[in-house]
Order: C-alpha cells, then sequence, then structure tokens
C-alpha cells in the first residue's frame, strides 16, 4: 500500500524544496536592500549646483515634522516607496536657501505625486515660496489634478498648469466622524465614558450616534480660523479676492454644471489655473522660459539641492537642540509609528541636561495628547532641564493638544503657528462593557473575590454605581490637577482657566488671545526666544535637530514595517481611524486616563 502514498511524499518533498528555494531567495534580497540601504545613507557626494538651474520639487509623499534617523527608516522608504516622508524642514529650508542662491532662477513644482500634509505644513511651504516669488524669481506647478492640499502650494506659482481633463476640487473644511454607539448597542457593547470637560469631544464616536452640540461649536470655531487662513494664501497667490474663492469652493457644483462639465476651463475661468496642459507641456514651458530645449535644461532636485547647502559635520560649540515630540503620547519604552513613548523621550531629555554643549532646548510639539502618566513623566523631564538653567520653549506645529499642551507647561515660553490645534484642557476614562455581548454569545462569567463583597472591576460585567462614581472621582481629581498646572505656568487666575479649559480645542491665535501661549510662529519664532533666554548671539550657536529617539525592539520595528506593508491594502483615509482606535483601545489598559483629541488634519 505504501507506493499510493508515494505521490503525496514526492510532492511533499517537492514542496519543501521550493519553500526552501523561496525563503532563501527572499533572505538574499532583504540582505540586498540592507546593503543597498545602508551604503546610500552612509555615503554622502560633494553635489554642485549648475549655473542657470532650475530647482526641480517633485515631493513625493506626505510632509512630516521630524522622523527616525536610522537605517531601518531609509530601508523602508527603498522598498516601501509608498511610505515616503518629506520632512518639512528640508523642503522649506531648501526653498528659503534657494530664495537667495544666483544659481537658482526658476522653481518648477510638480505635486504629481505629492500626498498632502496639514494646514499648519502647507502654509509653511506656501509661505517659503511666496519669498521665493518676491525676489523676483519665477514658479512653475502643476499636478494631474488638484485638491485642497496640493492647491495651497500651487496657488503661489506664477504659471499654474492643469490638464485639459484635470479639475481643481477646492472645498470648505469639514470635520466628520463615524459614531458607533448604535452598532456596539446591536451587538451588546456599552462604553462607559468619564470625563471632566463640556468639549471633551473625543469619547463621543463610541458613545454618541452624532456629533454633540458642544463638539459642534468648538470645532466649527477651528475650522473658520483654518479656511480663514487658507483663503488669505490662496489670495496672496493667485491675486483674486477671498470671496471668489469661497464662492468657487461653496458653488462648485452649480459652478460644475455653468461649465458643462468641463472643470479645467472653469479652473481658468476663475483664475485658479493659468495654463491647460499636461506634465510635458509643463516641462516644455519651464524650458522655454529658461531659454533651453527640454532635454538640456538643467535641474536639481530639492533633496540634492539640500545637500549641497545643509551641514552634515557636527560642529563643536554651544547648541540648542531640538527635540521631536511627534505623535500620541504612550508609556513605556516602546515606539512605533504614530506614538511618543515616554521611556526614550524622557532619558533624550535628561542626556541633554547632562551635556554641556547644549545651552538650550526647543521642544517641536505635533501631538494630539494621550495618557497622562506619559505626558507627566515628560513634562517632569522639562522642568529639570529647566532646573538645570537650560531654557525650554516649545514650537506648536500642527497640534498641541491635551496631554501635548500638559508637558508644554513646564516650558519656558509656548509659541503656537496661527493654525494649530492647542490646549483642549480636559481628560477622559473609556470603560467598555461586554456582558451584553458575552449574553448573546450564550457564554457566562462568574467567579469569587478573596474577600466577600469586594469591588471586581472587569469589561465583562457592568460596572456598579459606586465603581461609576469613583472613576468620575479621579477624573475630576486629574482634571483638577491640569487646570492647575495650566493656571500657575501661564500665571492666569484658577478661575479664567476653568472657564476656558472645559476640553475646548482652541486655534492657535485663540489660544494666543486667551494667554494659554505667548505668541504666534513656528520655529524661527521659537529659536529666537529660547536663544534669548540662553544669553546666545546670532551666529555663536548651531540648531541640533535630533532624530526621533529609540525605544523600540527589533519584533517591533518589524511589526511596523508589516503595518506599513498593509496600509495600501485598507481604504483610503481609514489607516488613521483604524490606527487611533488601535492606540487608543491598546494603552487603555488597565483603564488609563487620557488627555488626547483624535483629529487627522491631513489635507491630500
Amino acid at each position: 500500500m505504501r507506493f499510493l502514498f508515494l505521490p503525496f511524499i514526492w510532492l511533499g518533498r517537492l514542496l519543501h524544496w521550493i519553500r526552501l528555494g523561496v525563503l532563501n531567495l527572499l533572505t538574499l534580497l532583504v540582505l540586498a536592500a540592507i546593503i543597498i540601504g545602508l551604503i546610500g545613507y552612509f555615503t554622502q557626494k560633494t553635489i554642485s549646483v549648475p549655473d542657470k538651474a532650475v530647482l526641480w520639487l517633485e515631493p513625493q509623499g506626505s510632509l512630516v515634522y521630524s522622523r527616525s534617523n536610522t537605517w531601518e527608516n531609509h530601508l523602508l522608504q527603498k522598498i516601501h516607496p509608498s511610505q515616503n516622508t518629506i520632512l518639512l524642514r528640508h523642503l522649506v529650508e531648501s526653498i528659503d536657501h534657494a530664495a537667495k542662491d544666483p544659481h537658482i532662477r526658476v522653481l518648477a513644482l510638480d505635486l504629481s505625486k505629492f500626498n498632502g500634509g496639514s494646514l499648519t505644513q502647507l502654509l509653511s511651504v506656501a509661505h517659503a515660496l511666496q519669498d521665493f516669488r518676491a525676489q523676483g524669481k519665477l514658479i512653475y506647478a502643476y499636478a494631474p489634478e488638484y485638491s485642497n492640499g496640493n492647491y495651497v502650494l500651487a496657488a503661489q506659482a506664477n504659471e499654474v498648469f492643469l490638464p485639459p481633463l484635470g479639475m481643481a476640487l477646492v472645498t470648505p473644511f469639514s470635520d466628520h466622524h463615524l459614531y458607533f454607539k448604535g452598532l456596539l448597542e446591536k451587538i451588546g457593547v456599552t462604553v462607559a465614558a468619564f470625563r471632566q470637560g463640556k468639549y471633551k469631544s473625543a469619547v463621543e464616536p463610541l458613545t454618541r450616534t452624532d456629533m454633540s452640540a458642544a463638539a459642534q461649536e468648538e470645532n466649527r470655531a477651528w475650522l473658520t480660523t483654518w479656511w480663514q487662513s487658507y483663503e488669505q494664501a490662496i489670495s496672496k497667490g493667485r491675486g483674486i479676492p477671498a470671496g471668489d474663492i469661497q464662492n468657487y469652493a461653496t458653488q462648485l457644483p452649480q459652478l460644475l454644471q455653468q461649465y458643462q462639465g468641463d472643470a479645467a476651463q472653469l479652473a481658468v475661468s476663475q483664475k485658479l489655473v493659468t495654463q491647460l496642459g499636461d506634465a510635458e507641456d509643463f516641462r516644455n514651458a519651464v524650458a522655454k522660459v529658461m531659454g533651453e530645449k527640454p532635454k538640456k535644461l538643467h535641474t536639481i532636485s530639492y533633496r540634492r539641492y539640500y545637500q549641497s547647502f545643509a551641514k552634515h559635520e557636527h560642529e563643536h560649540g554651544p547648541e540648542i537642540a531640538v527635540v521631536p515630540i511627534d505623535g500620541m503620547l504612550v508609556p513605556g519604552n516602546n515606539e512605533e509609528q504614530g506614538v511618543v513613548a515616554s521611556g526614550p523621550t524622557v532619558r533624550q531629555l535628561d542626556r541633554l541636561r547632562h551635556d554641556d554643549e547644549v545651552k538650550a532646548v526647543i521642544l517641536q510639539v505635533n501631538s494630539p495628547g494621550g495618557d497622562v502618566n506619559a505626558a507627566n513623566a515628560i513634562r517632569r523631564a522639562v522642568v529639570r532641564l529647566r532646573e538645570a538653567g537650560k531654557p525650554v520653549v516649545v514650537s506648536m506645529g500642527t497640534l498641541g493638544a491635551s496631554g501635548a499642551y500638559w508637558l508644554s507647561t513646564g516650558a519656558d515660553r509656548i509659541y503656537a503657528e496661527p493654525t494649530t490645534i492647542a490646549a483642549d484642557i480636559g481628560v477622559f476614562v473609556l470603560f467598555p462593557d461586554f456582558s451584553g455581548l458575552l449574553k448573546k454569545l450564550g457564554i457566562g462569567y462568574s467567579g469569587v473575590s478573596s474577600v466577600p463583597d469586594a469591588p471586581s472591576i472587569s469589561p465583562y460585567a457592568p460596572l456598579s454605581k459606586s465603581e461609576q462614581q469613583a472613576f468620575q472621582a479621579v477624573v475630576n481629581h486629574i482634571y483638577g490637577h491640569f487646570v492647575d498646572l495650566v493656571a500657575k505656568a501661564r500665571h492666569l487666575p484658577v478661575a479664567q482657566v476653568e472657564k476656558d479649559s472645559q476640553g475646548r480645542a482652541w486655534s492657535g491665535v485663540d489660544a494666543y488671545h486667551l494667554g494659554l501661549v505667548d505668541g504666534l510662529g513656528g520655529m524661527a519664532e521659537a529659536e529666537k526666544a529660547v536663544a534669548r533666554l540662553a544669553h546666545l548671539k546670532n551666529g555663536h550657536y548651531q540648531l541640533d535637530y535630533l532624530p526621533r529617539p529609540e525605544g523600540e525592539s527589533p519584533f517591533a520595528q518589524f511589526h511596523s514595517w508589516a503595518l506599513a506593508s498593509l496600509a495600501p491594502s485598507l481604504p483610503q483615509g481609514s489607516e488613521t481611524a483604524l490606527s487611533q482606535a488601535r492606540l487608543l483601545l491598546n494603552y487603555s489598559r488597565p483603564y488609563g486616563v487620557f488627555a488626547y483629541l483624535p483629529i487627522d488634519p491631513k489635507m491630500p
């Protein structure tokens, strides 16, 4: 009978050798990618800028404030181009440097592969483009289609190209969420939310079926600030009234009908676009203005251009260290995409305290907040820096909310951009109850305790009234502590802070008028302030931008790579929502207290 199984034995052996061959091939490919990544990372060449050159800006990916400066990060972008990121500082510095560079006459802005960023990030680039153009230099822009994100950059160009079948989809800003209370009730799950702050709406997607009136009021306020800033940037670039931009955005369906669906011609008539043409027409126009043939056009990419003037050698002398606080605040030591682990960040700040060359620190904050213990641990490290005689100034980017604002109160000064979403002084606790789901599934939950009638807090049983009151008492206490921190740090009456808090997120402009931040501006203003506090003269110190601190294990790195590889299979826009939900659920155990603002401010 054995001969009957021989075909299966041979098939098993064949599959075994195929499996080994595939695994060996994959191993070789990974090793080759690592070697190529290491060579590219550690090899630096001297780059010369051609005379009469075009700075060719073709940003690929999304804008970020910081990233890990490791070979793993470089390798990830090599093997997974869709995860490309554009370091905002490098892009802006390249444009600023080119504005004063006699070798650069024209800037070509190809937005075909640009994935956008937050409004605050986009406006930083738009302002740099405005300064470039103010030097009498030309900007040409092109994209196969425009949306809110890439158009605010294209609007700063002298000539804006759009294909004849393209569209400029400029729409009013909005803030919409999915609300899951109805779904959770259908499957027998309820979520108890304990919060302090009238406007603390982070819990609403799990506890309501729609947006509350308080959340609508809060969101409408900062959305109005955003839209006004957006309109002003486009109006300045295109030289058209802000009212015309709003009319285009709000009446777009009707306008498209009037132009019989010819979206490109509509954009031309509204002066949003100056030329109809494809990528080849765009390149030919750049070559023509330079007096060259397209094939002989001297161009240099912004990445190579940045390398041509950026300092790669570390110089000794007084330093202002720039520390990134970029992501959700979580306790522990495991850094991963989208989070700031308190352990590595605290160690990084403590090392700076003992570094004699570091005279001051800027915290580059872009965070929605997170776990209050993580926020407090980082805040205490900031206070230790100040006690050691090293001034600390916060520069808020897109977000400086909740726990991020908590830790910022430990600094000497706080600066925010006008469109920053700041403050959001409030806390909450989420407690899921799965008892209804267990009942639907026919699953019982029972047991005993070492002490009779002892509370047994579990997600598999409803909370008693006394347990609910206990959780609310904890939230009230931590909220009161938060308000006191702000009042002392900002030198404001507690009653005023209490009135302006209530878990409300304010735009940077409103936060400034309320005294919650010291000034409006970005890194430039923060640098000037911290240099003054440290008694450092201009030109006698250097900025040292530190990478995100290391703290994750090799397995955690692999996990992040795996998530990045799976991201393209998810529906567009779902990655952020799923990531936020996963982080909250993961770090809520055992029922952590959060000062957090769940928002995705990215504009594609």
